[in-house]
C-alpha cells in the first residue's frame, strides 16, 4: 500500500498530469469519441479516461460516471493499482476481491467488474488509465484488452496536440507582456507603471504554468525588471546631464530659466544674482583648475545656504555668475538671506605665497505673481551691478538701497585682492 501511495505521488508524474492542465472534463470531442467507441465495442456502461492524483480521479472525458472527478482512497482504487504497475488490470468480480471490495461503488453495487490499462504519455509518465466498468460479473477477453492499448494511443496523441497548443498559447502570451513592457521602457513609461504591468502579466500568466514555464516566467521577469530599472537610471541621469552644469552640478542657463519661470509663477519671490568678484584675477594668477575649484566649492555652498527653503532653485548662469530663485518669498526676506550668503560665501585661496579672500557682490531682484524670470533676473543683474559699484563684497537691492559691505583686510589681516593687485583690475 506504501508503494502504490508513493508511485501515485511521485512529484514528476504528478508535473507530467499537471502539465496537460486538465481537472475535469475536456470537452474535446475526440476524447468524447474514445470513451464512447470504448463503451460500445466492450459493451460497458461505464467508460472512462482518467488522469489519476493522490485519492483523486479525474475524467477528461467519461461515459457512465455523470461527473468530471471522484475521490476514492489510492489503495482501492482500480486506476490508482494500474498507475502503481504500470501493467493492465482485470478485475472479474469486485465484490469478491480482497481490496476493491471496499471500494465504495463496488459496495453501492455500481461497480462489479473492471478493465483497465496504463494511459503512458510521449514522456513516459504513466499519467492515469483507460478502463471501463460493469456492473455484473465478467470475463474479458484478449479483444477487449486490444481495444483499450489502441486507444490509448489515441488518447496520447490528443493530450500532446492539446499540450502543445496550450504551450503555445502560453508562450504567446509570455511574449505579449514581454511586448507590453519593452514598449513602455521605450517610449518612457514611469519605472513604477512598467514594473505594475509587470506584476500584473505575472499574476495572469502564473495559474496556468508548469514548473519550466514558471521558471521561464521568473527569468523573464528578472530581465524586464533589470532592463526597465536600467532604463530608468539610464534616463534619470540623462536627464540630469541635460539640465545640469557640467562642472558645479547646478542647474544651467537654460534649465535655470524653466525652473525659475515654474518657481515664481502665480506667487512671485525675489531672485538673488551672484558674481565673485574679480574671478577672472584668480584665474590669471592660480590657474582655472584652482577655479574651476573655488566655482564648485562656492556652487556647494549656495545650494547648501538655500536648502531649506521650500522650492528655491540655484543655478549657474555661466563663468562665475550664479542667481538662486527664491520662490514666494518677501523683499526683506530676500535681503536678510543675501546678507547671509554674502558672508557664507567669502572664501580663501591660495594664490602664490599669498593667501587671498575672495568676495561675492549679490543683486536682488523682486517678482510679483505676474513678473517674468527674465525681468526680474535682469533687476537682479543690475543691481549686482550697483554692489560692485559701491565696493563689492556686499548686497544691493536697487533703488531701494540694502547693503551689506564684506569686513576688510584691516578687520581680519588676510589682503584681499585690490586693484593695485594684478593687470585687469575693475574686472568683475
Amino acid at each position: 500500500m506504501e508503494s502504490l501511495r508513493r508511485a501515485v505521488a511521485d512529484p514528476a508524474r504528478l508535473a507530467a498530469v499537471a502539465s496537460y492542465r486538465l481537472a475535469g472534463h475536456a470537452g474535446d470531442a475526440d476524447l468524447d469519441a474514445v470513451v464512447g467507441y470504448m463503451a460500445r465495442a466492450l459493451d460497458a456502461p461505464i467508460a472512462v479516461i482518467n488522469l489519476v492524483g493522490p485519492d483523486l480521479q479525474c475524467f477528461p472525458a467519461e461515459i457512465g460516471v455523470g461527473a468530471p472527478f471522484s475521490e476514492v482512497p489510492d489503495e482501492l482504487s482500480f486506476c490508482a493499482y494500474v498507475v502503481a504497475t504500470g501493467e493492465p488490470l482485470e478485475v472479474s468480480d469486485a465484490r469478491a476481491h480482497p481490496v476493491f471490495a471496499r471500494n465504495p461503488a463496488v459496495a453501492a453495487g455500481l461497480i462489479r467488474s473492471y478493465l483497465g490499462v496504463p494511459l503512458v504519455d510521449e514522456d513516459g509518465f504513466v499519467l492515469g488509465s483507460l478502463g471501463v466498468f460493469d456492473d455484473d460479473v465478467r470475463t474479458f477477453v484478449g479483444a477487449d484488452l486490444d481495444v483499450l492499448q489502441i486507444q490509448v494511443r489515441l488518447v496520447r496523441s490528443v493530450l500532446s496536440l492539446r499540450r502543445q497548443v496550450l504551450a503555445h498559447r502560453w508562450d504567446a502570451r509570455l511574449l505579449a507582456l514581454q511586448s507590453r513592457a519593452l514598449e513602455g521602457v521605450a517610449t518612457g513609461s514611469a519605472l513604477d507603471e512598467v514594473l505594475d504591468l509587470v506584476a500584473a502579466g505575472v499574476r495572469e500568466l502564473a495559474p496556468d504554468a508548469d514548473a519550466s514555464q514558471r521558471l521561464a516566467l521568473d527569468d523573464t521577469v528578472a530581465r524586464l525588471s533589470t532592463i526597465a530599472t536600467d532604463a530608468d537610471a539610464w534616463r534619470r541621469a540623462l536627464t540630469r546631464t541635460a539640465r545640469q552644469d557640467p562642472l558645479t552640478g547646478l542647474a544651467h542657463r537654460g534649465h535655470l530659466a524653466v525652473a525659475g519661470q515654474e518657481a515664481l509663477s502665480g506667487r512671485g519671490g525675489a531672485v538673488l544674482f551672484v558674481d565673485v568678484d574679480r574671478f577672472k584675477e584668480v584665474n590669471d594668477r592660480a590657474g582655472h583648475a584652482v577655479g574651476d575649484q573655488l566655482l564648485t566649492r562656492l556652487a556647494q555652498r549656495l545650494e547648501a545656504g538655500l536648502v531649506e527653503l521650500p522650492g528655491a532653485v540655484v543655478g549657474r548662469l555661466g563663468g562665475d555668475e550664479f542667481a538662486a530663485v527664491l520662490p514666494g518669498v518677501t523683499r526683506d526676506d530676500a535681503a536678510a538671506i543675501g546678507r547671509r550668503l554674502v558672508t557664507e560665501l567669502a572664501d580663501e585661496i591660495e594664490v602664490g605665497r599669498r593667501t587671498v579672500r575672495v568676495s561675492v557682490s549679490i543683486g536682488l531682484g523682486v517678482a510679483g505673481p505676474a513678473t517674468t524670470f527674465a525681468e526680474v533676473l535682469a533687476e537682479a543683474d543690475a543691481a549686482m551691478y550697483g554692489a560692485k559699484a559701491r565696493g563689492r563684497g556686499l548686497l544691493y537691492a536697487g533703488a531701494a538701497g540694502d547693503e551689506l559691505p564684506l569686513p576688510r583686510a584691516a578687520d581680519d589681516g588676510v589682503p584681499a585682492l585690490t586693484s593695485s593687485d594684478a593687470p585687469g583690475a575693475g574686472a568683475r
